[in-house]
């Protein structure tokens, strides 16, 4: 009977070492933090990131953590935003196709955040796609003084982004992404030359485009309560700041607008840091 089943020891020993070693590959250089830190990588400087993670449970095909908080030097200990009870897992049938595709889900105040990478090498020749969707953030959940543009933000966010990301070429990723925000204010925008604002609004969007290290804002629209705003800009980004540059022109609809009349915003400098600078068209004349 033994002699029967011998011809396929090769083929299950084979098996058994693909799953182990891959199985290592996912955890030794693709732990959740590192995930969290290539998705957000472009928006926030890598080097001065803080991730820590709570409750971490690590099991064969999946991990486990009951919190994960991400913070940022320029906040001085408080946290930038949280995910509670994160789940990431992979696939072991795509070890077959020589490549891990990892799956994560957590909630991120009362909405949720997915992650979905694709394609990370393991003896195929592949680029790894990242995939993020969030969804329902409920942005009065968020605490007040995380942001250093405004003192507060409600209302519901939906972020979607899909980027693909060269492991040993970080400078060659490029993707795209669509923020969207309805229904709520930001509060106490710090301006540097007015008076702070609240904007009510019923819609903000922002698409764009990342190109290595450069992330480009091709349209930035609010509707707000009594005024439109629109416009575009870049984001350049290295490993130890992003530096900031947007112009958005606006105009009042309706009397009682948060900013009358017509005229440009413009935000420039280090992003957490920046100079925003309201000037009126007959400023400007």
């Amino acid at each position: 009977m033994m002699n029967k089943y011998k011809k396929y020891l090769p083929y299950v020993a084979v098996t058994i070492w693909f799953f182990i070693l891959t199985t290592l590959i996912l955890y030794v250089f693709f732990p959740y933090q590192k995930i969290f830190r290539l998705a957000f990588m472009n928006f926030i400087s890598s080097s001065k990131m803080v991730v820590s993670v709570e409750g971490a449970r690590i099991r064969p095909l999946s991990a486990r953590a009951s919190k994960v908080v991400f913070g940022h030097e320029a906040l001085q200990g408080k946290p930038l935003f949280e995910l509670e009870k994160v789940r990431v897992s992979w696939n072991p049938l795509s070890i077959f196709k020589g490549v891990i595709n990892i799956s994560s889900e957590a909630t991120t105040y009362s909405g949720v955040t997915r992650f979905w990478v694709s394609g990370v090498p393991v003896l195929a020749n592949s680029t790894p796609v990242l995939t993020v969707s969030i969804a329902n953030i409920s942005l009065s959940k968020y605490p007040d003084d995380r942001v250093p543009w405004f003192k507060g933000i409600t209302g519901i966010m939906n972020v979607w982004m899909r980027k693909e990301i060269p492991l040993f070429s970080l400078d060659r990723q490029k993707g795209n992404f669509l923020i969207s925000l309805q229904n709520g204010e930001i509060k106490e925008i710090r301006t540097k030359n007015f008076p702070k604002i609240t904007l009510p609004y019923k819609e903000i969007k922002i698409e764009g485009k990342i190109e290595g290290e450069r992330i480009l804002l091709s349209k930035i629209f609010i509707n707000s309560f009594g005024n439109v705003i629109k416009g575009n800009g870049t984001i350049e980004s290295n490993e130890y700041e992003q530096k900031i540059n947007l112009k958005l022109d606006y105009e009042a609809t309706s009397k009682g607008a948060p900013l009358s009349g017509k005229g440009t915003i413009t935000i420039i400098g280090n992003q957490w840091s920046p100079d925003i600078l309201v000037t009126p068209s007959e400023q400007k004349q």
